[in-house]
C-alpha cells in the first residue's frame, strides 16, 4: 500500500533531507517551500499537520526541495524576499536584497527625514528595493533609480506598481560609461557590485552564483564603482548634499583612499558590528 503523506511527514522528512545536505535551518527551509507550494501561512502548516497530501501536491514540493538542495537561494524559489516592509518581487535577473542594505536605508531615512523635498538617486536600483522603500518613507523626495539591465528594470517597474509607490521612477542608464547628466541630487544611493573578481571566482558560497554576476562583480578589483562615483558626485550633488555607499568587510581602507582628497567620510558598522557602509559629502 502507498504511503500517506501528511504535512508533518514532510516537515521531518525534509529537515532531515535538507541536514543531510548542510543546508542552514533546514526545519525553517521546508516549512517555507511548504508554505509557498501549498500556499499557507506557517501556523496552519501545523495546525493542519495531518493534512494528506495528493500526488500533484507532492510533485510539487518534491522540484522545490531539489532545487533547494542545489543550492538555489530559496528567494528565487520563493520570488520574494521582505524589505523594509515591503514584498519585493525577486528573480535571478536581480540581487536578493539584504538586512545589511535595509540598514542603509535607515541610516539615510534618519538622516533626511526632516529634510522635505529632496532628490534622491539610486544607482544600480536592481530589484528597486533601496529606492522604493526610501520613497515611502521618505513620502516628500522624488527618487529615481537607475540600472542598466532591463531585466532588473522591469523587475523594479513589478515592485513599484505592486507595492503602490508613486514618487519614483526607473530609468536604463549605464553609470560607467554615461553620467554626466545626472546632476542637483540631495542624495545619491548605492549598492555597487563590490567583490573582486578574485573572490567571486574563489567563493565557497554556491548560493552566490545563483545571483546575477554582473550585480556582484565589477570583474576587478571591486572598487571600479568606487573610482568613478569618486569623480563625479561632486558634480552630482547639491551643495549639501550627501552619498551612502554600501562596500564589503575589507574595503574602508581602500574606500577612504580612494574618497579622501575631494570628500569628508565616515564609516558606519552593520549590525555584527563590520564596517559595511560609508557616508560622505563633499569637501568645503
Amino acid at each position: 500500500m502507498e504511503k500517506i503523506w501528511k504535512i508533518i511527514d514532510l516537515i521531518n522528512w525534509g529537515k532531515d533531507y535538507f541536514e543531510s545536505k548542510s543546508i542552514e535551518s533546514p526545519r525553517l527551509n521546508m516549512e517555507i517551500l511548504l508554505c509557498h507550494a501549498l500556499n499557507m501561512e506557517r501556523v496552519s502548516l501545523y495546525t493542519k499537520y495531518d493534512l494528506p497530501l495528493n500526488p500533484n501536491e507532492l510533485n510539487i514540493i518534491r522540484a522545490l526541495v531539489i532545487r533547494r538542495a542545489k543550492r538555489e537561494p530559496l528567494q528565487y524559489i520563493v520570488g520574494n524576499q521582505a524589505f523594509m516592509n515591503l514584498d519585493i518581487k525577486v528573480t535571478s535577473d536581480v540581487l536578493i536584497p539584504r538586512p545589511e542594505t535595509e540598514e542603509l536605508v535607515e541610516l539615510i531615512v534618519k538622516n533626511h527625514k526632516d529634510k522635505g523635498k529632496i532628490k534622491i538617486l539610486d544607482i544600480g536600483t536592481g530589484s528597486g528595493c533601496i529606492a522604493l522603500s526610501l520613497a515611502k518613507l521618505l513620502p516628500e523626495s522624488n527618487v529615481v533609480g537607475i540600472d542598466v539591465s532591463d531585466k532588473a528594470l522591469a523587475i523594479a517597474e513589478y515592485n513599484k506598481k505592486f507595492n503602490t509607490i508613486e514618487n519614483v521612477s526607473f530609468e536604463k542608464i549605464d553609470f560607467l560609461k554615461n553620467c554626466n547628466f545626472l546632476t542637483n541630487y540631495d542624495v545619491l544611493v548605492s549598492n555597487p557590485p563590490y567583490i573582486s573578481l578574485r573572490e567571486y571566482e574563489g567563493s565557497p558560497e554556491k548560493e552566490l552564483f545563483f545571483e546575477p554576476r554582473k550585480a556582484l562583480t565589477d570583474e576587478s578589483d571591486g572598487l571600479s564603482f568606487y573610482k568613478k562615483f569618486s569623480e563625479h558626485f561632486a558634480d552630482m550633488l547639491n551643495n549639501n548634499g550627501s552619498f551612502y555607499l554600501e562596500i564589503a568587510y575589507n574595503q574602508s581602507k581602500q574606500i577612504s583612499d580612494i574618497f579622501e582628497k575631494n570628500y569628508d567620510i565616515k564609516f558606519h558598522k552593520d549590525f555584527s558590528g563590520i564596517i559595511r557602509m560609508v557616508e560622505g559629502n563633499i569637501k568645503v
